[in-house]
């Protein structure tokens, strides 16, 4: 398995005030160098998919920068150029505005998409299926592109056309999406706790 990461940056951040959700900073860092520093040490590549205004902030983060095409049409749109693109044989996907994913959930769900790797893994965590932490085969490609000819945007619709694997990683916490202030207040909390 040659596995590279995506972490998906190029949402507007409109709960945040328009503010760049990657770039905010949790425990002193932006919060997608968290997801970054884990993400090298279990993956051989790590890329972001952004706008081509991010791309100044991002270019240090990654190995290399996927940038929009014209108007984003969702995460879609950056997975389904990267699977076309990147010379990996899986995917491991992530937002960037989830920073306290652990390595161990990480290496977790590799070692699922390790026993199952003609099949797309995505993570349950206990609580909710987690449509956007995922490992797709590269060879993925044909049928997200065709799925997306119809129009659809959704990730779960073509998940559940194309079928896939839960990886179970029980603690929701660790999936908790920073998309408002308070959120963010709450994992920097999280994050004090744990080193105290």
């Amino acid at each position: 398995m040659k596995l590279d990461a995506l972490i998906l940056a190029g949402g507007e951040g409109r709960r945040m005030g328009g503010s760049d959700k990657g770039l905010l900073s949790l425990a002193g860092r932006p919060m997608i160098d968290h997801l970054g520093t884990r993400l090298r040490d279990c993956t051989e590549h790590v890329w972001i998919s952004c706008r081509e205004d991010q791309a100044a902030d991002y270019t240090a983060v990654a190995d290399g920068l996927l940038l929009d095409e014209g108007d984003s049409l969702g995460p879609l749109s950056g997975i389904s150029r990267a699977l076309q693109e990147l010379s990996c044989s899986h995917l491991l996907i992530t937002p960037c505005d989830t920073p306290l994913v652990s390595l161990a959930s990480f290496r977790q769900m590799i070692a699922h998409s390790q026993a199952a790797p003609d099949q797309i893994v995505v993570v349950h965590d206990g609580d909710y299926l987690q449509t956007l932490h995922l490992i797709v085969p590269v060879a993925k490609a044909a049928s997200l592109n065709l799925f997306r000819t119809t129009g659809r945007r959704a990730v779960r619709g073509w998940l559940e056309q194309e079928g896939y694997v839960e990886c179970r990683c029980d603690d929701p916490v660790e999936f908790m999406n920073i998309n408002t202030l308070d959120a963010l207040a709450a994992a920097q909390a999280l994050l004090e706790g744990a080193d105290s």
